[in-house]
């Protein structure tokens, strides 16, 4: 009797659950907000650029007060960061491989990505690898060295875009995980970037945002989209 009942409570692993709703998080997903920040943070991107923006932050202080420039950069970066993932997504992370001249050219962060549709509630492939921190800050950090006296304004574009990349990390982490902020932007969001995931993968690029879905007309109305049957693999052998 007693082994009857503890099968009987026996939790659904992952698998099971997936393939029963593929839609629907794993059960092992964090369900709490304290449960979600906690493994937010136990991953090496989002600290990475919390750490940027601290350096960033501490040296624009230092260079003096804000004013009507750094005002206008941060408004002028959060109308065009919409874009710039849309662009990021469609022509980077789902490039193609190609072949030319009989080889294959392929990149690792688009492979990396094809792993992520493959197998999208595995939470290592949802954040940016790191060689794209190095590339990215590498590329920041000369810069701002070599900005003379543009320097203030480099430093708070360069705060600015790495708080919206934070934002973009923590949107797209809620994408793969049960818990959501009860607000409707977030949850218009994550659901959009599921349809992406599980519906069809040429529609819904945006994740932080959609407004680059709207201009580029790539948002339909999921229940006039038919399902691609390519969301896992991209129409590409793994």
């Amino acid at each position: 009797m007693s082994a009857q009942r503890a099968t009987d409570t026996v939790m659904p692993t992952a698998e099971d659950t997936v393939s029963h709703n593929p839609m629907r998080p794993p059960a092992d997903s964090p369900r709490t907000a304290g449960q979600a920040f906690k493994v937010f943070l136990s991953h090496p991107s989002p600290l990475i650029i919390v750490l940027a923006l601290i350096v960033l932050g501490t040296l624009r202080w230092q260079a003096g007060s804000l004013g009507w420039r750094d005002a206008a950069i941060a408004l002028g970066l959060l109308a065009l960061f919409p874009i710039n993932e849309w662009m990021i997504h469609v022509f980077i992370l789902h490039y193609r491989p190609r072949r030319i001249l009989g080889v294959t050219v392929d990149f690792y962060l688009p492979k990396t990505h094809r792993r992520h549709h493959a197998d999208p509630w595995n939470l290592e492939w949802v954040f940016v690898p790191r060689h794209v921190h190095a590339l990215v800050l590498g590329a920041l950090a000369l810069v701002c060295f070599f900005a003379g006296n543009w320097r203030p304004e480099v430093l708070t574009a360069s705060f600015a875009y790495l708080l919206l990349g934070l934002h973009y990390e923590w949107v797209h982490y809620l994408t793969h995980i049960t818990w959501c902020p009860p607000l409707a932007y977030y949850e218009r969001r994550v659901l959009e970037h599921r349809w992406h995931h599980f519906r069809n993968e040429n529609y819904w690029w945006g994740v932080s945002m959609g407004l680059g879905d709207r201009l580029f007309r790539t948002a339909p109305n999921a229940k006039d989209t038919a399902r691609s049957g390519t969301n896992r693999d991209l129409g590409l052998k793994r």
